[in-house]
């Protein structure tokens, strides 16, 4: 539920962001491609894996790009609680951003940008603010907007719901934290995590198609948010049921959860569906159909450690119709496709690659790029795929997000930093930097210094479309792309936050129950 601070707005966005309940607008010139038989997505090149060797002059360009990143998380914060802002400009917080907050306070400590108290301190106000107030979650599942005074819901104009995304995110990151400073930290991370009742939000009943039941609802609305948010409510008539990164964390930590009568079985992950393409005839690899942003190919990635995993097998876990698939693969073969396409002009004029959900000249955009769509016999409409026709590509506006590219460093380093370092050297008409900020702590929340800003365009025309092109940039940091960079960029450096995580106790035990493994 990758949203942005958006008004109150009654319509399936509302709940899924990126992930619209509709699928982007179809094409009918390009008939699906035939791959035969249910194909299985690895690769056995022996191709090098993360964490990846930098030169020293790369390692002090990511130095900058992550210390950048780590000052808005560190700084850019609402007190008492400490929690980041969701975005520089409004002081309200995310569940989902206070989770990338969590996991990359232990890289700020281990890049030596603050000491291990200072880290502690910091992660504990903001783990003891988030477990005191009981009315910030539903069934354990955090709300999406919190208050940044007291940790409750926010009510501040945005629409009032407990996110299963942005609440496994949460959980994620304080898995992170805790697991690093131990002692108090670990207890309240644990306990926050013991806690969530994932089982309270599977689809049940007429409400829901039968290819829908037994799936995650996206999140929960109570039916009075002000008076009583944890009360009475209803789950959004929307599910999970596509292997997204956003679907996949999700099922993943229900999977995990240290109390069975509170955990999702291990098959519902292995029963997404699992959508296969091609790109420019290349090898298949696995679609989302409801959204071709980037970041919904490495969400996920920040936590799990899908590199060291290698292919995953659903019909060990009694799912049949679903290719083998290595995640890590999948999300390289993703980032190419983003690549090749940007490279050969979307439709934007210009070539930056790394098109996804970021701040827009009109707003809030989601572009994305798919590849094209695989035909398999014998697969079974509404539940092995969705039925509609392959969506259309769609730049929107050409904006660009620094994190979209520099969040693929997990995957094709070369290219990221290829892609950071061409954003950083863009300039304005007075020989400014365009898109970055020399990372200043103390600077105000009106002119944030955190690095990059969310996003760009270099061929902005205007609403009218008129327009000589212009150089657009948000005027923005924003938390749920300032939190994922700085954690890629560190996995693809040390894989900290990956060793982090899988260091978790429920967490492999949960890798158990999914059948799932570190090969490294």
């Amino acid at each position: 539920m990758k949203l942005r601070m958006m008004p109150i707005v009654v319509s399936a966005l509302t709940f899924v962001g990126c992930a619209t309940a509709q699928p982007p607008e179809p094409r009918a010139a390009r008939a699906p491609a035939s791959i035969g038989a249910l194909s299985d997505v690895t690769d056995n090149t022996g191709r090098k894996r993360p964490p990846f060797a930098f030169s020293e002059q790369d390692s002090r360009f990511l130095d900058e790009v992550q210390r950048g990143a780590f000052l808005y998380l560190w700084e850019c914060v609402e007190r008492p609680t400490g929690m980041v802002r969701d975005r520089s400009s409004k002081p309200v917080v995310s569940a989902a951003g206070v989770g990338f907050q969590l996991a990359g306070i232990p890289v700020g400590v281990e890049r030596g940008w603050i000491t291990k108290d200072r880290g502690r301190e910091r992660t504990l106000t903001i783990l003891r603010a988030l477990g005191a107030n009981p009315l910030n979650r539903k069934a354990g599942v955090f709300f999406h907007y919190l208050d940044g005074h007291d940790a409750g819901p926010s009510h501040a104009g945005y629409e009032t719901v407990a996110s299963t995304i942005d609440g496994a995110l949460l959980l994620a990151g304080a898995v992170v934290a805790g697991e690093y400073f131990g002692g108090e930290a670990a207890e309240i991370a644990g306990r926050l995590f013991a806690q969530t009742d994932w089982s309270f939000y599977l689809a049940r009943g007429e409400k829901y198609k039968p290819s829908e039941r037994g799936f995650i609802s996206l999140a929960w609305r109570p039916r009075d948010a002000k008076s009583d948010p944890t009360g009475e409510g209803e789950l959004v008539p929307y599910v999970w049921m596509d292997a997204g990164d956003e679907q996949r964390l999700v099922n993943f930590l229900a999977a995990c959860a240290p109390d069975e009568a509170k955990r999702v079985d291990p098959g519902v992950y292995y029963r997404l569906r699992r959508r296969l393409g091609t790109d420019d005839n290349g090898p298949p690899f696995v679609w989302f159909p409801w959204s071709g942003a980037l970041f919904t190919s490495f969400f996920a990635h920040c936590f799990v450690d899908y590199a060291a995993i290698g292919p995953d097998d659903p019909a060990a876990s009694g799912v049949d119709r679903r290719p083998r698939v290595d995640w890590w693969v999948n999300a390289l073969r993703t980032v190419k496709m983003h690549r090749r396409k940007s490279l050969d002009d979307a439709g934007t004029g210009y070539r930056p690659w790394g098109l996804t959900a970021s701040d827009g000249p009109t707003g809030y955009d989601v572009p994305g790029l798919f590849p094209r769509s695989a035909s398999i016999e014998g697969l079974i409409a509404d539940f092995d795929y969705h039925p509609g026709d392959a969506p259309r590509d769609n730049p929107i506006h050409g904006t660009v997000a620094p994190y979209g590219a520099g969040c693929s460093i997990m995957f094709d380093p070369a290219s990221a930093v290829g892609a950071l370092r061409a954003y950083r050297a863009l300039r304005a008409d007075d020989g400014s930097a365009l898109v970055w900020r020399d990372p200043t702590p103390g600077c105000s929340f009106d002119a944030p210094r955190y690095g990059f800003m969310d996003s760009f365009n270099l061929a902005w025309k205007g609403v009218d479309g008129k327009a000589g092109p212009q150089r657009w940039v948000a005027l923005d940091c924003v938390a749920i792309d300032q939190g994922p960079l700085l954690l890629a960029i560190e996995n693809a450096r040390s894989g900290l936050v990956w060793r982090l995580f899988h260091s978790s106790e429920v967490v492999r035990e949960g890798m158990k129950r999914l059948g799932l493994e570190l090969r490294k």
